[in-house]
């Protein structure tokens, strides 16, 4: 079987996104759970989120569309083969590449960090839609990402910052998780039609990377402290004996800076999709963000379009760096593929050929054979490419 090719993941909101809509058929300050008609309520309306990025990183925007309240498979609806531009309040336009997968991108765009920006979208069903111009936020440089072994709760990772001029305030994380991880067996042998053959060596599947993307809301703001200065703020918990620090884990941190307003839609959009849960939690808002359909202002449209610098911080942590850690894989069970047995019917069963070994007792060769969670490790994740910043 040859081995996958990694999609590495972009870090996204859509999840948060998809959950605000929901939320929103409330009322602010409603007490009471009110259970709406299913038939009643709308979809498709247009969830845009991303930054306009200023240095030497891309910038990607994300577009789709929301769901029935009653899909819970938190599969977003990619908007594809839409014109999605970057525009300056003086007339500057840039395009944006689609990747049909509800993605839109550019290589760095040399924009100013003096003018302000805008993300203008047509899609293919003839409607317009555009943020409101924001400025150019310059993210300061992450000072450290750190972790701590807590060896109640696993480990924590913590990035640390401050800007000097106390001009940043609002503060935005975004990451991206990379581990490596093991089958608890080798599989030297592939079945094939009908036949048993050696492995090449692009189709090990022994071992695996997992990529993972955010799937929390990270911001902070520092306005009520006396210095413009982040503290330890925990981005992750890794709980004690995870799979992700079986091997060697590694975790990229972009760090992004925000206008107040965005700020405070994120922190609205935490609150309901993160906290939600009883009558003392905070109540749901009504703030679909900074998008607009110009085509019909009345639609509602979901998300916040921001700009600013990203700063980025990789750091790894090896399974040696910890005093212990008790990952313990799946318990797993073997059995011999003896001369004459049915190749096809275990194979059939799903079960995957491991290495030759003498029968005992006799002169004979069987093979010994496994469950895929015990020889693949694609069942738990990932893929079998290694990523070129993974050690």
């Amino acid at each position: 079987m040859a081995a996958q090719q990694l999609n590495p993941l972009i870090c996204l909101n859509n999840c948060h996104m998809k959950k605000l809509f929901y939320i929103l058929i409330f009322i602010a300050g409603c007490k009471e759970a009110y259970n709406p008609s299913l038939k009643s309520l709308n979809v498709g309306y247009l969830v845009a989120e991303g930054n306009i990025v200023a240095g030497n990183d891309s910038t990607v925007i994300h577009l789709s569309r929301t769901t029935s309240i009653s899909d819970s498979s938190n599969i977003t609806n990619p908007v594809t083969n839409a014109a999605v531009q970057i525009e300056s309040e003086d007339g500057q336009n840039y395009q944006l590449q689609d990747e049909f997968d509800g993605s839109y991108f550019a290589p760095p765009l040399n924009i100013s960090t003096n003018k302000k920006y805008r993300v203008h979208i047509f899609t293919v069903d003839g409607k317009e839609y555009a943020s409101d111009y924001v400025p150019v936020k310059i993210s300061p440089t992450i000072d450290s990402v750190s972790w701590k072994l807590d060896s109640t709760n696993g480990v924590n990772i913590y990035v640390n910052s401050h800007d000097a001029q106390g001009q940043t305030l609002y503060y935005q994380w975004k990451y991206v998780e990379t581990w490596q991880h093991r089958a608890t067996y080798t599989s030297a042998y592939v079945f094939e039609n009908g036949t048993i053959r050696l492995r090449t060596p692009d189709e090990y599947i022994t071992n695996c990377w997992t990529v993972l993307p955010a799937s929390s809301i990270n911001i902070s703001s520092t306005t009520q402290l006396a210095s413009d200065i982040v503290y330890e703020k925990r981005l992750v918990n890794i709980p004690y004996g995870s799979e992700k620090l079986s091997i060697v884990y590694s975790i990229l941190v972009e760090q992004y800076a925000l206008t107040k307003e965005a700020f405070q839609f994120w922190e609205n959009l935490k609150k309901n999709t993160e906290q939600i849960g009883t009558i003392f939690d905070p109540q749901p808002f009504a703030d679909f963000g900074n998008i607009h359909c110009i085509t019909n202002p009345a639609e509602p449209v979901i998300g916040f379009i921001s700009a600013s610098s990203i700063e980025e911080q990789r750091i790894y942590i090896f399974k040696q760096d910890l005093s212990s850690w008790p990952y313990r894989p799946p318990l797993c069970e073997v059995d011999t593929l003896k001369p004459g047995d049915d190749i096809t019917s275990v194979a059939d069963g799903g079960f995957i050929p491991l290495y030759e070994i003498t029968i005992p007792g006799t002169p004979e060769t069987g093979l010994l054979i496994t469950e895929p969670e015990c020889a693949d490790c694609r069942v738990h994740g990932g893929s079998t490419i290694k990523p070129p910043y993974m050690p």
